[in-house]
């Protein structure tokens, strides 16, 4: 009997000590989690803070603006290569004949063919702006290039075409005989487009305008602009 309550003692003993562990470490808990999440909210503040720079340091080398001057300006221009500043539509309507000829100088009777043509198209005349240079001097802008020129000389085919034609069997119309008078046509409306110098004329006045606009637009009057071409 006496072992028996000797055991049921020390049994008790035992689960006194048991709850007085769990007691200690549940206790001890709290201050093991408000430690964790003291050290947890530092990381997550140095965290933020050091993406919000970061971002903030991007933000800033993308965002800075580029200093304007009389030169950014110009290479803003130049990099269009060419300058279209003025256009004329044509439309040439002439005939074509051809005879055969012996040893090609003498005609050789009824063996004419010919056909009416009618040739259109557009004149595109402007400045070259890939060598032009600029030149600051006070507030004078100088801009030196070449004189102006036809860009493009594009047929409209849709309005092209042989109106009448009169063939031969001895000396029929042939697909080059047709190319060959477009050729002509062509060379001929650029040939006329610039006899005058009228063409030119409005293309360099037209340059000079679009130039000037261009750095008003960015200057105001601050600066004025001249213009000088190459011989």
């Amino acid at each position: 009997m006496a072992g028996r309550k000797m055991d049921e003692k020390m049994d008790g003993i035992g689960v006194l000590e048991f709850l007085k562990a769990k007691m200690e470490k549940v206790l001890t808990r709290p201050k093991v989690f408000i430690a964790g999440l003291v050290l947890g909210g530092i990381l997550v503040s140095i965290v933020f803070t050091a993406i919000f720079n970061i971002g903030k340091d991007v933000g800033t080398k993308e965002t800075s603006p580029e200093t304007l001057s009389p030169t950014v300006v110009f290479e803003r221009i130049v990099s269009q290569n060419e300058m279209v500043t003025v256009s004329q539509n044509y439309a040439i309507v002439d005939k074509s004949t051809d005879d055969k000829k012996l040893f090609d100088l003498i005609e050789i009777p009824f063996t004419r063919n010919s056909f009416w043509y009618r040739y259109a198209g557009t004149i595109k005349a402007g400045v070259n702006l890939e060598n032009a240079e600029i030149t600051l001097k006070g507030n004078t802008i100088t801009i030196t290039m070449d004189k102006p020129y036809v860009i493009s000389n594009t047929p409209d085919m849709q309005k092209s075409g042989v109106l009448e034609e009169n063939n031969n069997v001895f000396n029929p119309i042939k697909v080059e005989d047709v190319t060959a008078f477009e050729r002509q046509c062509k060379e001929r409306s650029e040939s006329e487009a610039i006899k005058d110098g009228k063409l030119l004329e409005e293309a360099q006045a037209n340059a000079e305008a679009n130039i000037r606009a261009m750095f008003n637009s960015a200057f105001g009057d601050q600066y004025k602009v001249e213009f000088v071409y190459r011989q």
